[in-house]
């Protein structure tokens, strides 16, 4: 392809049309690649990790929204896993806290939450959807019906 076609293609945005589709029909791929890079982005480029923890409840909760709550709670077994990996090798990029025995226990209250949050929002998105098929089945109940009132009626009129 010549270069001034590559860089119209991607003027144009089918190139970025081509990459969210793929986001989209990959959508568990590309959750585990956000959190794998976010991992790496937090332990390598950022110096205070702990403040940072909290930017993966925003992948997560896209993960329950997106996915379904196992999925999102498995993201955040995943994202507990790399994290403590990292402080076990490497405690001291994160002692904020007093001792090592608090920064644990941070860590501890921090996945629990994360885990929590993936669980009980996906639960929340799976009974949104639930609610919004039954709606539209009772919609299109409620056209049918009306569909043969109206008949009736025209019937009548006749």
């Amino acid at each position: 392809m010549d270069h001034n076609v590559q860089i119209q293609t991607v003027l144009t945005g089918s190139s970025l049309k081509t990459l969210k589709d793929y986001f989209l029909n990959h959508s568990e791929q590309t959750f585990a690649l956000l959190i794998l890079l976010s991992a790496v982005t937090v332990t390598y480029l950022i110096p205070y990790k702990l403040v940072f923890l909290n930017f993966f409840f925003i992948i997560i909760l896209l993960g329950a929204y997106y996915l379904e709550a196992h999925r999102a709670v498995l993201g955040g077994v995943l994202t507990t896993l790399l994290v403590v990996i990292y402080v076990y090798y490497y405690p001291s990029s994160f002692m904020a806290a007093n001792t090592e025995r608090d920064l644990w226990l941070n860590i501890l209250a921090w996945s629990s939450l994360l885990i929590l949050t993936g669980a009980i929002v996906g639960q929340l998105i799976h009974r949104l959807k639930t609610e919004v098929e039954q709606l539209k089945k009772l919609k299109q109940d409620m056209q049918a019906e009306n569909a043969k009132l109206e008949e009736w009626v025209a019937k009548l009129v006749q």
